[in-house]
């Protein structure tokens, strides 16, 4: 070898040498940063909680995080070996093994969520996911993996989700809530401008949104309203007011306004909010109690009532405002008080009697009370009362309220009274009028059996100056004259007792003896007058509760109008009849009159309606009155063969409870 060659050879071996140095540090450089980017690599996916995995074409683990066996408790050899399978939940191991095959088969993308299994017993939702490297001509080489908790992130996602789910349903509730309210929503900016309103304005009002949303105001409320709102835009204060806001059609309903702001943090206005609620039928209704409420004062007052209001849980009993005025304290108003005070103004002989009766009624079943006593006034007099009360009670019929009135009847009571007594007076005005009518038919009736008895008594002592001995016909004589007398005596008797005034005593009488001692002065004349008399007594028509003179008034005065209409039949007959009718007896006077002219009927038993040209049209109206007092009826109808019959009623009695006279 020459010395040229040989140092061209050295001149090349040096360079060859510097190029490998060269190479060799490139390859350093890229295995370090290979390593780095591993350690990188390692250290994300550490940090990003990501194991990888290396797998065969065929899905055999061949490589595998070192972070997977302690994991999931499994050896890392046996992991290698196939029983990573045990770390994922047996209920997941299908679907996870058929998501794994599908891939080796296809090639696609491994993404499947599944519960793995931890060493400590925890199931914890992971993410598998692997992409597959090919060769040059399409041939899968292997396959790179990673499997990622997602626990949290789940669970987070399901949280997020469930959040979102309650928003909506928040949303469409207040969205319904409004549709059913009949609420429009509405905001503006923090200075009160740029209204926004909900569609419900539209539907409701009927009116262009576009339009002054004013105008749909009331004229009448319009100034009220703006003045009210430009207020709480410059005080910041929540805004409520009420109007009325035309509705579809034209009319007007009442609406509540309200508002309030929204702030940021630093305490700003940022918008308000507010709803414009329909109030029309609450305002009705509220008009509606007042109206009652007013009524019920007004009737209240006009009744002269103290009505009472008893809370019987709390024992508070209230009084209406007009109850001191009716009590004789107009001062001030009574308000609330307890029962007892109530109690200790009952009169002493009514007051155990009257409270005991009212806390009966609370403690039992019933739903009414109502008691007759004397109240004490504040001026120390009593005063007469006529309580009524209705029970309000629960549902096991425990009894919460009573609601009454008490109502005085002392004016009432005295009137009462003396129209009682101005009764009696006419009646004894009557039976006097009557007498008086009768007062020559009396002379005459009188008249006869006293002349009787003179003319025996002038016979008889003619017998006793003659010294004849006619013991006989003496006797005979002064009998005939002891009986003529005797009559004139009994028709004195009945006369003083039925003009007496006496009091009114209603007793147990024996109606058959009753209607007896009547006719005595009823038919005193008939003999003269040719009329005739006939008695039908029922026996089951026996006692009766009557006042013996009143009673004996009514059929004199029936009797005597009997006998006045028969005047033009001399040859007829008065009838007196008794029936049993249950609880009362019927008494009937019939006369073979004319009758009765329809056009009276009307007015039969009216005052001063009479038939008669001497007539003072008393005594019907009179007897009405008694029956009526005694609990019966009076009427009067023709009869079928002619002439007319009065009928009234008396209530029947025990024969056990009648005395006799």
């Amino acid at each position: 070898m020459s010395a040229s060659r040989a140092q061209g050879s050295k001149a090349t071996a040096g360079l060859d040498s510097d190029a490998l140095r060269s190479e060799l540090r490139r390859l350093e450089a890229e295995v370090a940063r290979l390593r780095c980017s591993e350690k990188m690599y390692r250290i994300s996916a550490a940090i990003s909680g990501q194991l990888a995995w290396y797998a065969d074409s065929e899905g055999r683990l061949i490589a595998i995080s070192s972070g997977f066996s302690p994991l999931t408790g499994i050896p890392e050899d046996r992991l290698l070996g196939g029983a990573w399978i045990e770390a994922i939940h047996p209920e997941d191991r299908e679907l996870f093994q058929e998501a794994w095959a599908h891939s080796l088969r296809t090639g696609d993308k491994l993404f499947v969520q599944f519960r793995s299994l931890r060493a400590d017993g925890a199931v914890r939702m992971a993410l598998a996911r692997a992409v597959a490297e090919r060769s040059e001509d399409g041939r899968i080489l292997c396959w790179y993996g990673l499997t990622q908790d997602v626990h949290e992130e789940q669970e987070a996602e399901q949280a997020r989700y469930a959040a979102e789910s309650r928003l909506r349903e928040s949303e469409q509730l207040h969205r319904f809530t409004l549709e059913l309210t009949r609420q429009i929503v509405w905001s503006v900016e923090p200075d009160g401008s740029g209204l926004m309103l909900s569609p419900r304005y539209a539907e409701v009002t009927g009116m262009d949104p576009t339009v002054e949303p004013s105008l749909a105001i009331h004229p009448d409320d319009r100034e009220r309203i703006e003045s009210s709102w430009m207020e709480a835009v410059a005080t910041g204060e929540p805004y409520s007011a009420e109007c009325r806001l035309v509705v579809r059609g034209g009319d007007y309903r009442f609406y509540r306004l309200r508002a309030a702001p929204l702030r940021d943090p630093a305490g700003r206005i940022v918008r308000w909010y507010g709803v414009s609620e329909d109030i029309h039928e609450e305002r009705q209704a509220e008009q509606a109690r007042r109206d009652a409420e007013q009524r019920y004062r007004l009737a209240v007052q006009a009744t002269n009532d103290a009505v009472w209001d008893y809370d019987v849980d709390n024992d508070i009993l209230d009084w209406s405002d007009n109850s001191a005025r009716i009590f004789g304290s107009p001062e001030a108003p009574i308000g609330h008080t307890r029962l007892s005070w109530w109690v200790t103004r009952l009169h002493p002989d009514d007051r155990e009697r009257i409270s005991e009766s009212f806390r009966r009624a609370l403690h039992g079943h019933r739903s009414h009370w109502s008691a007759s006593y004397r109240f004490q006034r504040s001026d120390g007099g009593y005063a007469d009362i006529l309580d009524r009360g209705f029970i309000i009670r629960n549902a096991d019929g425990r009894a919460l309220r009573a609601v009454g009135a008490m109502a005085d009847v002392t004016e009432r009571n005295r009137a009462e009274e003396e129209i009682i007594r101005m009764q009696s007076e006419l009646i004894h005005v009557s039976r006097l009028s009557a007498m008086g009518a009768m007062a020559s038919t009396l002379a005459h009736e009188l008249n006869q059996p006293l002349t009787a008895a003179s003319n025996f008594i002038s016979g008889a002592r003619r017998l006793v100056d003659a010294e004849t001995d006619q013991a006989v016909e003496l006797v005979a004589a002064l009998e005939s004259a002891g009986s003529a007398t005797q009559r004139a005596g009994e028709i004195l008797r009945r006369l003083r007792e039925l003009v007496s005034r006496g009091a009114v005593a209603v007793t147990v009488e024996d109606l058959p003896r009753l209607i007896e001692e009547a006719s005595v002065l009823g038919f005193v004349d008939e003999r003269s007058l040719g009329i005739s008399h006939r008695l039908e007594l029922d026996p089951a028509a026996r006692c009766v509760h009557a006042d013996r003179i009143q009673i004996q008034q009514v059929l004199i005065n029936l009797i005597r109008n009997a006998i006045d209409a028969m005047e033009q039949n001399p040859e007829g007959e008065i009838v007196l009849s008794t029936r049993a009718m249950g609880d009362m007896v019927e008494v009937a006077v019939a006369d073979d009159g004319p009758g009765i002219r329809p056009e009276h009927f009307g007015n039969l038993f009216s005052r001063f309606m009479t038939t008669k040209s001497a007539g003072m049209g008393i005594g019907l109206p009179i007897s009405r009155t008694i029956v009526e007092l005694h609990g019966g009826k009076i009427w009067a109808e023709n009869r079928p063969g002619g002439g007319a019959i009065f009928r009234f009623t008396l209530p029947t009695a025990s024969e056990a409870k009648h005395k006799p006279r």
